[in-house]
């Protein structure tokens, strides 16, 4: 597991003694590798990374070259089939120097090219300078589990796994992204191929970069290979879902230091914890996290599930007067704006798990592939709700909705019931997409109505409904192979499967672990497993009310039955309770109408009221506000 950097003389030319600026952009990325360092510059090319060693401790040193030293690489990531992999090379007549999972990649590319790619089983993004060919090759995993980013400036292509690491170089400008901020207010990420800077992109998932003679093209190497099962059993699919569960997870326990299993108590964690201990020869290390506010603490359930395991369970509190320490240390490390509030205490927690272990095993993935969230329920009780007579709907029931006194708890009634009718009347992407962000764009013309003209201004080149910010004629946003119409659960499921998992879910596992140099493998999304998920009908996710039916059948005979049965809670923290009491002073700060005359984008009259509102208990605007923070967060780090 490591960072990886680079850039590349588009015009050919060797970088000059004066052009070195890899030890300054490894440095940017230390926390993602702290046990050492590699650079190296060949021709055109510069790369670099740094190393949190878990794979061949003593000889896995990057960047790696194949024999003659024609092809070198830097890598980020696990390739988990790499022992496989290895004896295959080896077949193939190419001598290892390594044990490293890297070292097989450049001998799968100098065979196969880019369609190495289809052999490696894992979570990964590298680079490849083929100096015979004067080829650039970048490429990152299929799910999107470790990032990349990318962007030409003054004739050099710059690249990095963080922003940060791009920023450094001096050639890189630091320019807003206009039309990234209005993504970002809206779905509380920046989806890519965008990044919040301008000219800074984010390489695809699934998607590899070739770079010669100057000239850069992107293609897309993975679209799942789906063959629908509609006559599946219940009893087989659970079968075979345990299977490749069991498979995935095998493989992800192979390291060569200390491994344990982030495990919330929910169906996710705790089926990877059941199956992990059962490979082990001795109990497990299992986390979990715990809040002082009942309404956000599930460490209970964790400790139930640890207690049937037998695993050696650790619970971590995180207090309140942690949380502001804590995201001052976490915006040490964020470059772009995040609006999951649950980055904080997953930051802490891979924190505090580091002093004992430094791989965990961890459930993203399960809800998107399973049908685990709350909203696909919603999507159901939609088509419903869309039936009730609109006069006995308008006139009455919304109208005593949204008089329901607030409640700042975790997801009180109150709030998913006014989440709910404030978009079911909408498309199905629509209202997805407004249930699961935060400021709308019709919200946005008021935000940006005065101080943000020079925001109103690029409209032009932005969208007008929140369901056209995915580029449909890119394969990986396609909905391929076709869905039925009327399947509304499929349709959202897979539309979270490419935007919501990868840009927000992956990003936070991603930035959060690698701050506290700790490795996270996430056995869901093994794409075997993903293909499997995604042949079988939503009828066995989402069965009448049930979220997770399948996932649920399968994994009863491993966990307690409580366990089973318990509703989905979510990872939430009390941002609403912060917002008004622990981070006041900070808020007050960036909200004061000093702060955003100077900043020059938004209304000050209009956040002065989302926040006079939230305060004074009439309306929960914990999401704007909780939004808004965290950009008001990143502009005084690089702006400001």
């Amino acid at each position: 597991m490591c960072g990886i950097i680079g850039y590349l003389n588009l015009n050919g030319k060797d970088i000059a003694p004066d052009e070195n600026y890899l030890p300054q952009m490894c440095r940017s990325i230390y926390h993602r590798g702290p046990d050492e360092e590699g650079m190296k510059t060949v021709g055109p090319a510069a790369m670099g990374m740094t190393r949190l060693s878990i794979i061949d401790l003593a000889t896995g040193q990057q960047p790696i070259a194949n024999e003659d030293e024609s092809v070198w690489i830097v890598f980020n990531g696990e390739i988990y089939n790499f022992q496989e992999l290895q004896k295959k090379v080896v077949k193939l007549g190419h001598t290892l120097r390594t044990r490293s999972d890297t070292e097989v990649i450049v001998h799968l590319y100098e065979e196969y090219g880019v369609d190495c790619l289809q052999y490696l089983e894992g979570m990964f993004s590298f680079a490849i300078w083929d100096i015979r060919k004067e080829t650039l090759f970048i490429a990152r995993d299929r799910l999107g589990e470790k990032p990349l980013h990318w962007g030409v400036f003054d004739g050099q292509l710059i690249f990095g796994s963080e922003l940060k690491a791009l920023l450094v170089h001096p050639k890189t400008r630091k320019n807003l992204n206009l039309q990234a901020l209005q993504k970002y207010l809206t779905l509380e990420y920046v989806p890519a191929p965008e990044s919040i800077f301008d000219g800074i992109h984010k390489l695809m998932p699934g998607h590899f970069m070739l770079v010669k003679n100057g000239d850069i093209s992107l293609k897309n190497y993975w679209t799942p290979k789906i063959e629908a099962q509609e006559s599946i059993t219940e009893s087989d699919a659970a079968g075979r879902l345990v299977e490749l569960l069991d498979k995935s997870i095998q493989l992800r326990m192979i390291a060569d230091v200390p491994l344990g299993v982030f495990l919330s108590g929910g169906i996710d964690s705790s089926a990877i914890a059941a199956f992990a201990a059962a490979h082990s020869r001795k109990p497990i290390r299992t986390f979990s996290i715990g809040f002082a506010d009942p309404s956000f603490d599930e460490s209970a359930h964790a400790q139930a599930v640890a207690s049937h395991l037998g695993t050696d369970h650790e619970v971590i509190q995180f207090l309140p007067d942690l949380a502001l320490e804590t995201m001052e240390e976490l915006w040490a490390v964020l470059d772009e704006p995040m609006a999951d509030a649950s980055i904080l205490p997953t930051y802490f927690l891979s924190k505090m798990t580091k002093r004992s272990v430094t791989v965990a095993l961890s459930g993203e993935g399960g809800d998107e592939l399973f049908g685990g969230y709350p909203t696909y329920q919603a999507h159901k009780m939609a088509s419903m709700w869309n039936r009730v007579p609109s006069v006995l709907r308008n006139g009455v029931i919304e109208p005593t909705i949204r008089a329901l006194p607030v409640n700042m708890n975790n997801l009180s009634l109150d709030y998913k019931m006014k989440r709910f009718i404030s978009s079911a009347a909408e498309s199905p992407v629509q209202r997805h997409l407004r249930w699961m962000g935060s400021i709308s764009l019709q919200e946005q013309e008021k935000l940006m109505d005065h101080a943000g003209r020079n925001v109103k201004s690029s409209r032009a080149a932005t969208v007008g409904r929140e369901e056209d910010f995915f580029d449909s004629s890119n394969p990986y946003y396609s909905l391929s192979p076709a869905i039925a119409d009327d399947d509304v659960v499929a349709r959202i499921m897979r539309l979270d499967l490419r935007t919501y998992l990868p840009d927000d879910l992956l990003v936070k596992s991603d930035r959060a672990s690698m701050a506290a140099s700790l490795e996270v493998r996430l056995p869901f999304l093994a794409y075997p497993l993903v293909e499997f998920a995604l042949s079988l009908p939503s009828s066995l996710k989402v069965k009448g009310m049930t979220t997770k039916y399948l996932l649920k059948k399968a994994v009863t005979p491993y966990l307690p039955h409580r366990t089973i049965n318990r509703p989905k809670k979510g990872f939430g923290i009390p941002v609403a309770k912060w917002l008004n009491k622990d981070f006041k002073p900070i808020v007050d700060e960036l909200f004061s109408d000093k702060f955003i005359v100077q900043q020059g984008l938004f209304e000050k009259e209009y956040v002065r009221n989302l926040l006079s509102e939230h305060r004074s208990g009439s309306i929960d605007r914990r999401k704007e506000l909780w939004t808004l923070f965290m950009f008001q967060q990143f502009w005084r780090k690089y702006f400001s």
